[in-house]
């Protein structure tokens, strides 16, 4: 540079002097925003957690303690190995103290790690503590800031001991496996309500809106307790399977759905995906699946009583028919008429059956409470008004898809 340059011309002293005090406040203005930047000095290791898959409550019927099953992931058995043998995918821990608060302190005798909940996938409770009443347990939940209320809540029958320490195929995690039964049931069968989780439980305590839980148990006996059931063929043996719905009133459970009728009570209360039923046209068996189900339900007063006003529509697929007769404009009209009607009949008898047990499953008495008017005011001025409604279901459908073949092979057969 050329020291006789005016230091206001470019290349001169000035423009050199503005361009290093440039430089120096970037610099300065860099090492302060590094001030806030904490880096990785709270941070966990992975080895340090224990990652909860499962956890499992019951209460012992004598004692009255809390018991909490904590199943825990083993991160190393679900790596790819190579000339190893089979460990375990995961851990069950026991943990016995004689309120809810003592049991997380109790966890930690037994746990060399810090319990991480955040992937745990389902809440098991057997049918001793829910016969109970589970509001302590949802309160103590509730008072926990790292809760996952958006998990199923499910119900064993089984002794739990047995089921927290059985292994399971395919999805070798058992909540994930779990959680993916109770999926694919859903989309599949209609078996499973999506709204089963402990959120529905806690919004439908303080009213008159019951819950419906899947129940699982364990089927069958084996080697379901260690490693070497990932040896043997036989999957049936000590699996764990869905066995029917508890239904849960406020946080109590008052008795049980069978695996048959959970798919119409999720179809009635608009909670159902996909619908099958087998129906009887001329003598013959039609199985069918009912889907795009569209559900409108109103309920008016009529003559001085509830009447709850149930439209159904869906749309058919053939599944499997014994009839030999090739499918013709009648018979797909016969079809459709014997699945109306009977899905009809099916519905006012769960829902007069649902009445003589005191089970407001449809939802009744809170639909009423939310009317207004004068008739209204007087009805539930009546103790249990609800059971004095009626149901008028009217069905609608339309067969889209026959499958394959119209006219069925018919062999040997006249």
């Amino acid at each position: 540079m050329d020291e006789n340059l005016p230091a206001n011309e470019p290349g001169g002293k000035k423009e050199k002097v503005n361009d290093v005090r440039g430089k120096a406040a970037a610099l300065i203005l860099s090492l302060i925003s590094l001030l806030g930047v904490t880096g990785c000095w709270d941070m966990t290791e992975i080895n340090q957690l224990a990652i909860g898959n499962l956890a499992g409550g019951d209460i012992d019927p004598e004692t009255g303690n809390q018991i909490v099953y904590y199943q825990i992931v083993n991160p190393s058995a679900l790596a790819a190995q190579k000339g190893a043998g089979i460990k375990s995918p995961v851990y069950t821990y026991r943990v016995e103290a004689p309120t809810l608060a003592e049991l997380a302190l109790g966890a930690t005798d037994v746990l060399p790690r810090d319990l991480f909940p955040d992937h745990f996938q389902v809440y098991l409770m057997t049918e001793r503590m829910a016969r109970r009443g589970l509001h302590s347990y949802l309160n103590f939940l509730e008072r926990q800031t790292n809760r996952r209320t958006d998990l199923d809540l499910v119900i064993t029958d089984s002794s739990i001991a047995d089921v927290m320490n059985t292994y399971t195929l395919f999805e070798r995690i058992p909540g994930r496996s779990l959680r993916a039964l109770f999926e694919l049931q859903y989309k599949v069968s209609g078996r499973v309500n999506p709204k089963s989780r402990i959120k529905d439980v806690v919004e439908h305590m303080e009213s008159s809106v019951l819950t419906v839980l899947p129940v699982i148990s364990l089927r069958g006996a084996g080697q379901a307790s260690t490693t070497g059931r990932y040896e043997h063929i036989d999957a049936n043996k000590g699996s764990l399977v869905l066995s029917g719905g508890a239904v849960i009133k406020k946080d109590r459970m008052i008795g049980k759905l069978s695996l048959d009728q959970i798919p119409l009570y999720n179809l009635m209360k608009n909670e159902a995906k996909v619908y099958y039923d087998r129906i009887r046209v001329n003598g013959k068996n039609v199985d069918v699946g009912a889907s795009k189900l569209k559900v409108r339900r109103k309920l008016a007063m009529e003559g001085g009583r509830p009447v709850l006003h149930l439209n159904v529509y869906a749309e058919l697929k053939l599944l499997n028919t014994d009839q030999n007769e090739a499918l013709s404009m009648d018979s797909l009209d016969q079809i459709k008429q014997a699945f109306n009607v009977q899905v009809a009949d099916k519905a006012i008898d769960f829902f007069e059956w649902s009445r003589s047990k005191g089970w407001d499953l449809l939802s009744i008495e809170d639909q009423m409470g939310k009317k207004r008017g004068k008739m209204w005011r007087e009805a539930l001025n009546e103790q249990e008004a609800w059971k004095r409604a009626k149901l008028e279901p009217e069905i609608r459908c339309k067969v889209t898809d026959m499958g394959a073949i119209i006219d069925p092979y018919k062999g040997d057969n006249p």
